[in-house]
C-alpha cells in the first residue's frame, strides 16, 4: 500500500502509507506543503481526487480507499 484515501464529507484525506507514496506525493505538491503531506493532513476535493488517483495508478502506486476508476 502506497497511499490511503479516506472519504470525508467534502472530499478525501490523502495519507502516504509507504516511502514511495510519500516521495510521489512530494512531486505533486509544493515544498511548503510537505509537512502537511507527511502528517496526512492533505485533503482534496472529490473533483480533484480522480486525477490524483489516475496519476498514482499510472506511476504504479497501490491505493487503498480510492474511488474506482471510470
Amino acid at each position: 500500500m502506497d497511499l490511503t484515501l479516506t472519504p470525508l464529507s467534502s472530499g478525501f484525506r490523502v495519507l502516504p502509507a509507504s516511502a514511495l507514496g510519500l516521495l510521489w506525493l512530494q512531486t505533486h505538491f509544493e515544498p511548503e506543503t510537505w509537512d502537511l503531506v507527511c502528517e496526512g493532513r492533505v485533503r482534496l476535493s472529490a473533483a480533484s481526487i480522480g486525477s490524483l488517483c489516475a496519476d498514482a495508478r499510472t506511476a504504479g502506486l497501490v491505493l487503498q480507499g480510492a474511488p474506482v476508476a471510470a
